[in-house]
């Protein structure tokens, strides 16, 4: 598996991975979580503090992860997904922990990372990476979680 910046050609694959899960897994988290970003990767993770991640393995994207700044000193994890069959492999973490190096060596001080409450193994693995909890909403009938991790 490889970690690396995502390629304009990734873009069926991202998309592709992202909405089936959504689809299967999270139906009622849709709303949450429109498709815009990701049919407009190259705009939206444009920024000089900006990145998206993809996970790789075979030439298969497996794994997605967006750093986007959200504040001069803050970033926000967006787009945390896994596919099903590489669950459990360590891909999210590896995603997580090159997003964190990134945000590190962009200057940020703090990291946040929104998820809904059926998102059992993000927040499990938010937990186990020292995010805190700080925050939750409900937007319909789907609960977000917001988790923060300040970075040293």
């Amino acid at each position: 598996m490889k970690i690396r910046a995502w390629q304009p050609s990734d873009s069926p694959q991202i998309v592709g991975l992202v909405t089936t899960i959504l689809e299967r897994e999270f139906p009622g988290d849709q709303r949450a979580y429109p498709a815009e970003d990701l049919e407009h990767l190259a705009e939206t993770y444009q920024g000089p503090a900006d990145t998206f991640l993809v996970a790789e393995e075979d030439n298969r994207v497996i794994g997605t992860c967006g750093v986007k700044a959200d504040a001069p000193r803050t970033a926000i994890l967006r787009r945390l997904f896994v596919d099903p069959e590489y669950r459990g492999k360590g891909v999210g973490r590896s995603l997580l922990n090159e997003a964190l190096a990134f945000c590190k060596k962009k200057g940020f001080r703090e990291v946040i990372i929104r998820t809904s409450t059926g998102m059992r193994q993000a927040i499990q693995l938010c937990n186990s990476m020292g995010f805190q909890q700080d925050g939750k909403w409900s937007l319909g009938e789907v609960t977000l979680v917001r988790f923060r991790l300040k970075l040293t």
